[in-house]
């Protein structure tokens, strides 16, 4: 208020009117005058936007909340330069599947039918020859040395992710992860179920879903050529098939028909140029096949 009504004192050239109106703002200002609420509210929710993670989403501005003593930074950022693997890298390993990769800034850790975690990266400490990321609620440590990926192969850089007091082993890759749609990510989440539901219907068929069930039990949709659809469902060990059940398609939840995933080895033949590729490291896991592909 002071800072407007001198410039109005100003541009009216009246240096009298200029003194009366200090006066008065110093007097109002004496008796305990406050700036408007409105006006002071109106501010915050910019001010808020510029916040780091509080465009990342609810998960990931909740998550930073409880690392409040890191703060995510691009890659470019950080000192990348001794790191044993540098940036872009994701890892992953099985019994549990878990997959973890760095999107804008942030670890987040994909578990096969559990909500995802996500922490801000930070700079890591060189710990007995390992970089350690010590980023509340995960704690991810990559170091040189024999290991098993998520698809049973053997890698070289050693990745272990610890998250609520449970370890999570695997290997870590560098490079952007290959999942580029969540579809993608579903399926090789759970590859495991897959395989194990399309052998025990032992029909070519379609994945048209993947969703978690009671008790750790991972379903999964399949369609048959002929238009058949079943629901299958593993048990927590992503080998042991719990049922196999079919439905009637005009019964059938709409979470049951969210893709079209051709597994690699279930009718090879069919062709689709807009079918995208779901490859999981050097490996090809599939097809998403669009709704104008033919199976």
């Amino acid at each position: 208020m002071l800072r407007s009504a001198a410039k109005g004192a100003a541009g009216a050239g009246h240096a009298a009117k200029a003194a009366i109106a200090a006066c008065v703002l110093l007097f109002a200002a004496a008796c305990g005058d406050k700036p408007d609420a409105a006006s002071t509210d109106a501010g915050q929710p910019e001010a808020a936007a510029t916040q780091p993670g509080t465009a990342q989403g609810a998960t990931r501005q909740d998550n930073s909340a409880a690392a409040s003593s890191a703060t995510p930074v691009s890659a470019g950022a950080l000192d990348t330069s001794t790191w044993i693997l540098q940036p872009p890298f994701y890892a992953g390993g099985e019994e549990p599947f878990w997959k973890l990769d760095i999107i804008d800034g942030w670890f987040v850790l994909r578990r096969s039918g559990l909500p995802e975690i996500e922490a801000p990266m930070v700079q890591p400490a060189r710990v007995g020859g390992a970089d350690v990321f010590d980023s509340p609620p995960l704690k991810v440590t990559i170091k040189r040395g024999a290991c098993q990926t998520d698809e049973g192969s053997q890698g070289d850089i050693h990745a272990e992710v610890v998250f609520d007091d449970v370890n999570y082993d695997g290997c870590a890759v560098g490079g952007q992860s290959a999942a580029a749609s969540a579809e993608a990510a579903t399926v090789l989440e759970s590859l495991m179920p897959i395989d194990a539901c399309l052998s025990k219907l032992g029909e070519p068929a379609l994945v048209t879903a993947v969703y978690p069930r009671e008790e750790g039990k991972t379903a999964v949709a399949l369609r048959s050529k002929d238009g058949s659809l079943y629901e299958c469902a593993a048990e927590s060990d992503g080998k042991t098939i719990a049922f196999l059940d079919p439905i009637e398609p005009r019964s059938a939840g709409t979470w049951m028909t969210r893709m079209r995933f051709l597994r690699t080895g279930v009718s090879d033949a069919t062709k689709c140029a807009d079918a995208e590729e779901v490859r999981g490291g050097d490996k090809v896991a599939g097809r998403l096949l669009t709704k104008a592909c033919k199976f």
